[in-house]
């Protein structure tokens, strides 16, 4: 019998509930393991090692939680910046994107000392999500020296080099990439080979694939996919990327469509093809993460309130299922842990 962990975190009405979720998936069936209880709205959760560290979205305030399985206690660091929606890892140090103010926070994972923090200013094109700056998530490269960071707000994938103590710097060669006016970046994700980045686009539901140059850290954009299908439903927000472990294929969550697209990656990466799309299981697949053995598929959809795990087709990409389905109220992200 299989056994994985899953990770999953939902939101909580602003109100302390049972937030985070450590689930068992044994190849067949779905269950909660371990869960904590007096959260706020912890809307994204990543793992590191046996742990995760996790983000409280809250307006007037921001917080980063850390806790690890089989303890029932967690640690919480009140931080710069609100609306908290994305946390990564690079070292030793924490990156917490806040959407809400368009601040981005660095802080240390032993002791929550903040070790920087800016804040972006200006607006887009759309009058209501785009009023003013939105950091939206914010990864490393693969050698830690530079971080992306998606802005919504101001349609710009801005690049950030990572100094010694975890400080941040603009790029001087390149200190973004701008999208097209109103397609509001959110999330990316970068090829294993260090060769490619895919964003996407949340306001106007593409896929762009980019070139990044490892020498000079510089992008250069290659080609764009659409999410639409004809005429999408109003509403409708493009959320989550992943590249799947054997490197085959790209997904994509689309919310108001509720469906995982699929794209096969050809010539090394730098050239995409639609290869599917299926039903996400449940309503508004805010997040999806696959398995780290490409076996499965879990997406945390929501408004229906929903983790569903589908099988995936190594071969054809394809989602095949839903084999396993479990309530969880608000569910607004997922990581194999």
């Amino acid at each position: 019998m299989e056994n994985f962990r899953i990770w999953v975190g939902a939101y909580t009405g602003g109100k302390p509930g049972k937030g985070i979720f450590a689930l068992n998936f044994t190849g067949e069936k779905l269950q909660v393991e371990q869960s904590w209880d007096g959260l706020l709205n912890p809307s994204y959760v990543q793992p590191v090692g046996h742990c995760i560290y996790a983000v409280e979205e809250l307006e007037e305030k921001g917080a980063v939680v850390s806790l690890c399985p089989g303890e029932p206690t967690y640690r919480r660091y009140v931080v710069p910046g609100s609306g908290l929606c994305h946390i990564s890892a690079c070292g030793s140090f924490l990156y917490a994107s806040g959407y809400s103010g368009g601040t981005l926070t660095g802080l240390h994972r032993e002791t929550g000392a903040v070790c920087c923090f800016l804040e972006h200013t200006g607006k887009g094109q759309d009058p209501i999500r785009q009023e003013k700056a939105h950091i939206h998530s914010a990864q490393p490269t693969a050698d830690g020296r530079h971080l992306f960071v998606a802005d919504l707000g101001l349609d710009k994938l801005f690049q950030y080099d990572i100094g010694g103590a975890g400080e941040l710097k603009l790029h001087a060669a390149q200190p973004w990439v701008q999208v097209r006016p109103g397609q509001g970046p959110r999330h990316f994700a970068q090829h294993p080979n260090g060769e490619w980045l895919y964003l996407v686009t949340e306001l106007n539901l593409s896929l762009l694939v980019y070139h990044y140059d490892r020498e000079g850290s510089l992008l250069e954009y290659r080609e764009e996919h659409s999410m639409k299908k004809g005429i999408a439903p109003s509403g409708a927000t493009a959320a989550d990327i992943h590249i799947s472990p054997n490197k085959h294929f790209v997904y994509t969550s689309v919310r108001g469509l509720d469906k995982i697209f699929c794209f096969r990656i050809l010539e090394g990466g730098g050239r995409l093809e639609p290869a599917g799309e299926f039903p996400s299981g449940g309503q508004d697949p805010r997040s999806f993460h696959i398995s780290p053995d490409g076996k499965y598929l879990a997406a945390a959809n929501q408004t229906s309130g929903s983790v569903v795990v589908f099988a995936l087709d190594r071969a054809s990409g394809a989602l095949e299922g839903p084999i396993a389905e479990l309530s969880i109220p608000q569910a607004s992200c997922v990581k194999w842990g």
